[in-house]
């Protein structure tokens, strides 16, 4: 790209000149690249803007193809914020895949990985369904979910919701990630923050007694570990009503 400059005299008697005329051709070069990656922003948001008949062609179209990378940001946006219409096409297409006799392998494990990128309860469903077909290839996607609901809210909330299906495996795979979270206070402080969420008031004895993750954990969560919550959660209260 070319930049014309009206050199001033002192331009002349250095090399000052050339610095400039650098700089003044980066700045224009900048502009020209943050205006192309708004542009392409906007062709990627444009997906959201379509109608629904067409946005299932479009997922269609890129699980037909299994996946090309030219649309990989389309895609991901979509699955994301129409998870309830992007996820069911996605696990109906991974068991035909399944029951293909020239089955991709690499397709299913990536399929597989978008479901869990969504990160809710819908990411939740269709795993469920693949775990009744093969539960020692899909079960860990269940802790993959909730890692990912962490992207998009309070991943607490979402294991709740996995535990609301009444899947004793869902249950069990839910279970682990979050005993394997919580020895992490940052994830502690999450949890009290999804309790909080859940019961409107920093939990008691009865919100513990019967609450479908610390009723589940081991030794029913120890003291230590209700104590350091239920800390978070009083501290969490407290801020949300100076907001």
């Amino acid at each position: 790209m070319g930049c014309e400059v009206m050199p001033t005299r002192s331009w002349f008697s250095s090399d000052s000149w050339r610095i400039s005329l650098a700089v003044i051709c980066a700045a224009s070069l900048l502009q020209v690249c943050v205006a192309q990656t708004a542009r392409d922003a906007e062709t990627v948001k444009s997906i959201l803007q379509m109608p629904e008949a067409e946005q299932v062609a479009f997922a269609k179209s890129v699980l037909e193809q299994h996946f090309p990378e030219n649309e990989g940001d389309k895609f991901s946006l979509l699955l994301v914020n129409r998870s309830a219409l992007v996820v069911p096409l996605i696990e109906s297409r991974i068991e035909s895949e399944l029951r293909s006799d020239s089955r991709s392998e690499r397709f299913i494990d990536l399929a597989s990985a978008m479901i869990a990128y969504a990160g809710d309860q819908h990411s939740l469903r269709a795993i469920r369904k693949l775990i009744g077909i093969d539960e020692s290839r899909f079960g860990t996607f269940i802790g993959r979910t909730l890692d990912n609901a962490g992207k998009w809210g309070n991943p607490f909330g979402v294991a709740y919701q996995a535990l609301e299906l009444g899947d004793e495996t869902v249950a069990r795979y839910a279970t682990a990630w979050a005993e394997a979270a919580l020895l992490s206070n940052r994830m502690q402080r999450t949890w009290a923050e999804a309790m909080l969420d859940r019961y409107g008031k920093v939990p008691g004895d009865s919100e513990w007694a019967t609450d479908p993750i610390a009723s589940r954990l081991k030794d029913r969560a120890s003291p230590e570990l209700r104590q350091s919550v239920v800390r978070f959660a009083a501290e969490a209260q407290t801020k949300r009503k100076r907001q």
